[in-house]
């Protein structure tokens, strides 16, 4: 039996190139249907750390996100990736994005051939420098077994409703990927007001709907929740909120529904941010709804709720905010890499708990696993699951400490390693997924040392003060970029 599925578990498939090779055993450990919890999973896109009230926004109202903090907890110390669909990979596989062949956006051959063709170029969030990047197809591996294929073989109803970014192919598209039901679209960005050229899907299948992507995300949301009151289900709610297009200098066309502009230019907030503002609080509203509808069913005892934005905010484009920290989207200072994020499990996890833990993206997935009842794998594909669940540490109100560990960054260059206080940046050439050539690079180029205790905004390099700490986590990184070499 593989290395992952050592204990007991529901029928659990697992894909191949060449084969599929099923296993079934008894699921007598499995708990009982009705004492397993629902899941809802919201992301946000690109949301900055200081885009929301209790993480110090002056500007933006963010009530439902901070309810979910008073009701659970929030985390001041959560990390991801500082791109969309990396997070999202990590995500739903508990394994590093280089691990999971998603260290940017999907460029699978079909699709980035037929975006050549069309437009001649691509957009950053997808398909940088093809032709740079021959050989390299940046797409999920096909012996890796993704959250909701977990919980579905468990029994759970399983829903993905908003932006996808995990793959384009037949065999990467949500229903293929362990979702019964999915309506959104499958790339990086979507406008939010819904035209009859939308690239929504309903099922694989071309949706024609109007009005704006957050109300349509939402209301399937909802009415999924509906149909399977009666059983677990993992409800999947990514929002394409507050991710581009939106106004800009280069835009004058606004994203934000009518009434939240208005809000806001009542209290005086500028053009552009005024409708980043507007699109986000339209999200925590909706989200608000969400939770509302689980307070109506009498589920929200019985639900865990974890949202979290899926990269920093963008600093070139429009105005996000993130708060204290240096940098942004696609960078791997704290600006890009730290973001809100929130659970909440009533008679769980005690109410108005903040952590400080070094928390990260990829340990929702184990999470999810052990509040479900379900075994965390050992390995995920080829490589060990780096996530390790929260609910230890929530359950303590934050006292029971998360396991010691390094956490690694590397997007197309933009270098990162983090131990406790210690944080080690640096920016290398554009290797296109070659990480034998990013490893070579890195080792000789040197990289900034960071104190995060005394310097938050990444201002003072201590490399020459700490030589033996910036060997170690430069040592390290080296190491884990090469672990990933063909």
């Amino acid at each position: 039996m593989p290395a992952q599925f050592r204990r007991t578990d529901p029928i659990l498939r697992i894909s191949f190139a060449a084969a599929v090779i099923v296993v079934a055993t008894l699921a007598a450990a499995q708990p009982p249907e009705t004492s397993r919890p629902n899941v809802v999973l919201i992301v946000t896109d690109d949301q900055g750390y200081g885009d929301a009230s209790s993480y110090g926004s002056t500007d933006l109202q963010t009530p439902n996100l901070d309810r979910l903090g008073r009701e659970g907890v929030r985390f001041t110390q959560f990390r991801v990736n500082p791109l969309c669909a990396p997070t999202r990979a990590s995500l739903l596989t508990g394994l590093d994005s280089l691990a999971t062949g998603m260290w940017r956006g999907p460029s699978e051959p079909a699709r980035a051939a037929a975006k050549a063709k069309k437009r001649g170029k691509v957009t950053p969030d997808e398909d940088p420098d093809d032709a740079a990047e021959a050989g390299t197809v940046r797409r999920l591996h096909d012996d890796l077994i993704l959250l909701p294929q977990f919980l579905q073989r468990a029994g759970y109803a399983t829903g993905a409703f908003g932006k996808w970014h995990l793959g384009y192919e037949a065999r990467n598209q949500p229903n293929a990927r362990g979702f019964d039901e999915f309506v959104g679209f499958l790339g990086g960005a979507h406008p939010y007001w819904l035209r009859a050229n939308s690239r929504l899907l309903e099922n694989g299948k071309p949706l024609v709907i109007e009005g704006h992507t957050t109300d349509v995300f939402a209301d399937r949301a909802i009415a999924f929740i509906r149909a399977n009151r009666a059983r677990p289900f993992f409800c999947y709610l990514p929002f394409n909120a507050v991710h581009g297009p939106m106004r800009s200098a280069d835009r004058a066309a606004d994203s934000g529904k009518p009434d939240w502009l208005a809000h806001y230019e009542r209290r005086g907030v500028p053009p552009l941010r005024r409708d980043y503002n507007a699109v986000m609080s339209h999200a925590d509203e909706r989200i608000g709804d969400v939770l509302a509808t689980l307070s109506e069913l009498g589920l929200a005892d019985r639900t865990l709720v974890i949202c979290h934005s899926d990269n920093g905010g963008i600093l070139h484009t429009y105005p996000s905010n993130n708060g204290p920290l240096r940098g942004g989207k696609g960078q791997t200072y704290e600006g890009g890499i730290r973001v809100p994020a929130f659970m909440r499990w009533p008679g769980v996890i005690p109410a108005g708990t903040v952590s400080t833990a070094d928390a990260a993206h990829y340990d929702v997935f184990a999470t999810v696993l052990e509040a479900a009842g379900l075994p965390v794998p050992e390995r995920n594909g080829r490589f060990p699951v780096r996530g390790v669940s929260l609910l230890a540490h929530v359950r303590s109100a934050g006292r029971t400490p998360l396991p010691d560990r390094y956490q690694f960054w590397d997007l197309y260059g933009q270098c990162g390693a983090l131990h406790g206080r210690w944080k080690l940046v640096g920016v290398i050439g554009n290797h296109h997924g070659r990480f034998d050539q990013a490893a070579r690079e890195a080792e000789q180029t040197r990289f900034a040392l960071y104190d995060l205790e005394t310097d938050l905004a990444e201002k003072h390099d201590r490399a020459a003060e700490f030589p033996a700490i910036y060997t170690d986590l430069k040592d390290r990184h080296l190491a884990w970029l090469r672990q990933f070499v063909p």
